[in-house]
This record gives structure tokens, sequence and C-alpha cells, in this order.
């Protein structure tokens, strides 16, 4: 049994990225609906919905362990959560009313994580809200506690989402065939995007560094031709590169939530990149 009280701790805005394996498959999560909460969706008086609440800690047994980082959950509807453990995502069917919450089985992706306590931390994560749990709340404005009947507790802080233009984001994922792998070790951190006020996007592919024209149009960006620098690039920033090429070659779709950035091909190829905001 989960219950949820809310408190007025100061939301975070980390934007700290986690380690990442090499290149693995992933399950894909099998989505519920995309629909949006309802921005009147409360629990205790408290509004839920449309928020991304980063998670800060977890107490079992009286042992608090901070986040490593990325973990978030987020009440998509009164009928659905989502959100991620710190390296994989989880999709939940609920049942949300207006003093409690629900938590069903969740379906999550099976992505290999590295990186000190990380694995650990999402098991732990994962325990406390795996079962079926009631949740309720009381008044409050920046902070959720999630606390089950033995007195173990999630501690989750409101963040407002990332802007698109002018952050750097760090690509930490790719996608193709339908399935999502973390950035190959030796790549990582050499793959970047930051879209400018000029409305260009400069990037780091992995391997060259190039410049393009980047429209945004609703929740679609539509990139121009790619000036970019012309190393030979092999091994795993040259596998990085070509995804990233492949993705940004003409249209995409983007969403951001939080501190992430998820950019796909419209077409239905599933494939896409995934970025997170860099710290500063």
């Amino acid at each position: 049994m989960l219950t949820l009280r809310t408190s007025r701790t100061r939301a975070l805005t980390s934007g700290v990225g986690l380690p990442l394996a090499a290149l693995t498959a992933l399950a894909t999560v099998t989505a519920c609906g995309d629909q949006k909460a309802s921005g009147a969706m409360t629990v205790g008086g408290a509004p839920i919905a449309g928020v991304h609440w980063t998670v800060q800690s977890v107490t079992v047994d009286g042992h608090t362990t901070k986040s490593p980082g990325g973990a978030y959950v987020e009440f998509v509807s009164d009928e659905r959560v989502r959100g991620n453990y710190g390296c994989n995502h989880f999709d939940a069917r609920a049942e949300v009313t207006d003093d409690s919450v629900d938590l069903g089985k969740a379906k999550r992706t099976m992505m290999l994580c590295e990186g000190k306590g990380v694995s650990a931390f999402e098991d732990t994560l994962a325990r406390a809200l795996a079962e079926k749990n009631t949740v309720k709340a009381a008044a409050g404005d920046q902070g959720l506690v999630l606390t089950r009947a033995n007195g173990d507790t999630v501690t989750l802080a409101k963040q407002r989402d990332a802007k698109l233009v002018g952050t750097k984001w760090n690509v930490t994922s790719l996608s193709a065939d339908g399935t999502t792998g973390s950035l190959p070790k030796a790549a990582q951190g050499r793959a970047r995007l930051v879209f400018e006020k000029d409305g260009h996007i400069s990037a780091r592919l992995g391997c060259n560094s190039g410049r393009a024209k980047a429209t945004v149009q609703g929740d679609h960006i539509t990139f121009g031709p790619l000036t970019s620098t012309r190393m030979g690039c092999i091994g795993a920033a040259g596998e990085v590169e070509k995804t990233m090429l492949d993705v940004l070659k003409n249209k995409v779709s983007y969403d951001i939530q939080g501190n992430t950035l998820t950019l796909k091909q419209p077409d239905g190829s599933d494939s896409g990149i995934g970025l997170t905001a860099a710290d500063g």
C-alpha cells in the first residue's frame, strides 16, 4: 500500500545524463494512448497532470538512496502513468481519482544500464512502484511524497520542460527497426544538438560537426541540407553519425518531456534519437 502526500520541496531541474551501455536491443513499450492528461487533474487538491515529476530519492527500510538522474513519473491521464526508472522506461495503467492513484503492473523496457548504482536504484524504484498501490495526497505545491504502508517512500519534485531552443541536447539513445538502444560507450559525449535562435541547429554527429536550417512548426521540425566537416568516421562514432544523419535529413516529429527530447521520423519507420539536456 502506497500513500502519496504533497510537500513544499523545491523542484530539481538537474539534467544530469546517465552513463550508458553498449548499444543493446530494447523491448518496445506498448503505448496505452498518447493523450495528455487534463491540467485540472488533481490528487488531494494538488495538480498532478501535465507535470514532469522528477524522482529525487527512494527510502527503503530506513535507508535513503538519491536518484542518479533521469528517473521520473508522469500522470498522462486518469488511466495511465508513465516514466523512467533511471535508465529504462515504464508504462502502466492507473486509476486516478481526486484522492487516490492505483498503479497497475508496468510494461518495462529492457535496456542494459551501466553506471555505479544505476541498476540497483532502478530495481529499488521499480519495486516501490510495481504493486497496485493506493495513493493519497495532501495540499502542497512543489513536491510529492509516495509513502507505502511499511514506511518506504519515493520523493518526487516538479520539473518544467526544458526549452528546445538554446539548450545543449546530448544524444543518449538511438532507435531503429522498432528497437532502441543506448549509445556505445566509445561514442558517449560525442553527439549533440543545439537549436539556435536564428533558426539553425549546430550538430556534433559523433565524428563530424555540422550546421543546418531547422524550421519548427507545431510538433514537427524540418531540417535543411546539413553542411558538415568530412572526416572519415569508423567504429561506434561512425555508426552513431550514420543514424543521426538518417534522422536529420528531412522532417521529424519532436517531443520534450522534462529534460528529455525525442526526435522521430514521422514515416512509421521508428527511426529516431533520444537526447538529454546538459547541465548549465
